[in-house]
């Protein structure tokens, strides 16, 4: 037994590396333009530099942090979530090597759960067999974070006196993006498309949140995982940001109205899990203490 679990501690170490120099390579890429051989996507040619610099930062930060045993599971869950907009994006910039972030990811994942076994088994229990199953607390987080936004666009919207207009040409760029043309009167279609994408998207990122606060209860420095989710998705957001400002009429309007709506939702579901967990606020305590 013991023999086994050695052997498998250092199957994960040397998997563990090789993902850390992946990364260090990728993020150092996206910092100084170069194109390492197989990767060629990593250098995000024809994206606004910050973003390209945020992204980089971001990578370079996860594959230390995989060297950490104590964060390595949160670093390589944070890897794992930017492969989801990575594979995206280079399957729609037609870029070779679609798979790689898909295998990275699956790798990543890998990692994730031997490093933290405990925390897998705790949030199948906190899904499945709880009297507050997970999931229904996970899809209402994201619903309650994609409305924010929603509501946040419309506003905006009604302001400037043209009702639905960011989430029709989001949903224009979506479209296009992934090789379609909605044409210019196809307005239902492209705010369908978007909103489906918007939810989807937000019940994701609840249903992690969802678990991360349900596992504290049993481990309170879980928590810290809350960094690693918020660092992932503020560079997801930014970096889709990124592209609308390519890619749709928003220009660079999009950066500001990402950005305020993300800090709204960002907000609106974090007052629903303090309002909802009355023991957060000592398990943070407990956290970082």
């Amino acid at each position: 037994m013991e023999r086994t679990r050695s052997a498998e501690n250092v199957v994960v170490w040397i998997l563990t590396l090789l993902l850390a120099a992946v990364f260090v390579t990728t993020g150092v890429a996206k910092l100084t333009g170069f194109e390492p051989i197989g990767l060629q996507a990593a250098a995000m040619r024809g994206f606004p530099d910050w973003v390209r610099i945020v992204v980089g930062l971001a990578e370079i930060a996860g594959a230390l942090a995989l060297l950490i045993v104590p964060v390595s599971a949160f670093a390589a869950a944070m890897l794992a979530g930017l492969m989801v907009p990575a594979t995206i994006t280079q399957w729609i910039s037609r870029e070779p090597g679609v798979l790689v972030p898909v295998v990275l990811g699956a790798l990543l994942l890998i990692v994730a759960w031997r490093r933290a076994p405990q925390v897998v088994q705790a949030g199948y229990d906190s899904a499945f067999r709880t009297s507050r199953p997970l999931v229904r607390e996970g899809v209402l987080l994201g619903v309650i974070g994609a409305t924010t936004i929603a509501a946040w666009f419309l506003l905006v919207d009604l302001i400037a006196g043209n009702a639905l207009f960011t989430p029709a040409t989001l949903g224009q760029g979506m479209l296009r993006l992934l090789g379609f043309d909605p044409g210019a009167d196809a307005t239902l279609i492209a705010v369908g498309t978007y909103t489906v994408v918007h939810y989807a998207a937000f019940i994701v990122l609840g249903l992690v949140a969802a678990l991360i606060v349900n596992v504290a209860n049993r481990e309170p420095s879980i928590l810290l995982g809350f960094v690693v989710l918020f660092a992932a998705m503020e560079v997801g957001f930014y970096a889709f940001a990124g592209l609308l400002q390519q890619a749709t009429a928003l220009g660079s309007l999009a950066w500001y109205n990402v950005m305020a709506g993300n800090v709204l939702a960002a907000t609106a579901m974090g007052v629903f899990l303090w309002r909802t967990h009355p023991a957060l606020r000592r398990q943070f305590q407990n956290a970082f203490a």
